[in-house]
């Protein structure tokens, strides 16, 4: 990703603003998606983390919109976990959806979710 900055009294500004919050690591592990509406399982891996969501790189034939929420297992290893049932995923909204195909291999969708466990406990705080 390329950032663009313009230079304004000897200070660099950020011009591509971002909604994230907390620190963003890159990293790919295998996940295992439910989508409840379709009442199916399906793979994908993660692009980057934070404490309050992923991006995720999914099949294109996953229909998934922002605001449905989805149950997600994240891999520790390359091979992932063999097995996931429902009670050990973890609920997560999904904040936005680019379905571009500019990445490379067979076209993907990248997702932005947002975990449900930092909605609840954020609204708490406040």
């Amino acid at each position: 990703m390329m950032l663009v900055t313009e230079e304004i009294t000897g200070e660099s500004i950020d011009t591509n603003s971002e909604r994230r919050r907390g620190l963003r690591v890159r990293q790919e592990r295998p996940v295992k998606v439910f989508e409840p509406a379709a009442g199916r399982y399906f793979p994908g891996k993660t692009a980057d983390i934070s404490a309050a969501g992923l991006r995720l790189e999914l099949p294109r034939s996953v229909l998934v919109r922002p605001g449905s929420v989805l149950s997600i297992h994240v891999g520790v290893t390359d091979g992932g976990s063999v097995l996931a049932n429902r009670r050990q995923m973890i609920p997560a909204r999904v904040v936005w959806v680019d379905s571009r195909a500019d990445l490379e291999g067979p076209a993907r969708l990248m997702v932005g979710v947002e975990f449900v466990a930092t909605i609840s406990s954020q609204l708490d705080a406040a």
